[in-house]
């Protein structure tokens, strides 16, 4: 019988151990399985962009595939995240533990194993002391400031709340702003989240109002120079007045209280 005989009867999905894992997970077996195992998961889920590299591995998982009881898998996710090699969380509808490779600190550790220059990479993010991912364009010192803070006033840095402070800082950042100023402002009010709120910044009008703006000093102008150009009215006529029946009523009624006032 050859080894390719034996073969049918096993899962197709046999994930192998990278050397380089035992050393990088205190050469702990079990660890550098699990990494490998997400590794290998890991690859597969780049392929859907949707998925951001995140991998979801629930408790029956982590049974099947390597073996891992309750006691193991913390063992495992311990070591991993003293070693800044993973992030997880929970999400979806069940909250499944999710997972993903910080691949740039993987890599950097990789290099370091081998003693070789960590090659230049892209990445548009780096990880906070959580090992969660952020984009660069924020500052990490103030990041963690601002996390500083939100501890101090009893409120837990999850990741939801971390999410939302990164979308608003993403919408600030599109906007052309400084990010330093406005995350030292939150920093000093002591605020959750971070919010753009410098009244003076001059609003500039749209083109629709800059050209009702502009039709209505020319009418305006053109009202003046009219006015400026007409000959002045001439003061009414004595006789007018003295003929209108209103002016004449008047001088009746009054004419009559005098007589009655005379007796």
């Amino acid at each position: 019988m050859f080894i390719a005989d034996l073969r049918l009867y096993l899962n197709d999905k046999f994930i192998q151990v990278y050397d380089e894992f035992m050393p990088l997970c205190a050469h702990d077996f079990q660890t550098a399985s699990f990494l490998s195992n997400l590794f290998w998961w890991s690859d597969v889920a780049d392929k859907e962009p949707k998925k951001q590299g995140w991998v979801y591995k629930t408790a029956d998982h982590l049974k099947k595939e390597l073996g891992l009881t309750r006691r193991g898998y913390e063992k495992v996710r311990r070591i991993l995240l003293e070693q800044g090699l993973v992030q997880y969380r929970r999400g979806g509808i069940h909250g499944k533990m999710h997972w993903y490779i910080n691949r740039e600190v993987l890599l950097a550790k990789i290099c370091e194993l081998r003693g070789v220059a960590v090659p230049k990479t892209d990445s548009k993010h780096h990880y906070d002391r959580d090992n969660f991912r952020i984009p660069k364009f924020i500052p990490l010192k103030l990041w963690h400031d601002w996390l500083d803070m939100v501890v101090e006033k009893g409120k837990t840095t999850g990741h939801s709340m971390k999410k939302t402070a990164i979308k608003q800082l993403a919408e600030l950042h599109n906007k052309k702003l400084d990010l330093k100023p406005i995350m030292e402002k939150s920093i000093l009010k002591g605020w959750f989240g971070f919010f753009f709120t410098d009244k003076s910044e001059p609003v500039k009008p749209s083109e629709k109002d800059l050209k009702q703006q502009e039709e209505r000093a020319k009418r305006e102008l053109e009202e003046q120079l009219s006015a400026r150009t007409q000959p002045p009215q001439p003061p009414p006529d004595k006789s007018d007045i003295e003929n209108n029946k209103g002016y004449r009523g008047i001088q009746e009624y009054l004419k009559k209280n005098r007589k009655k006032s005379a007796q």
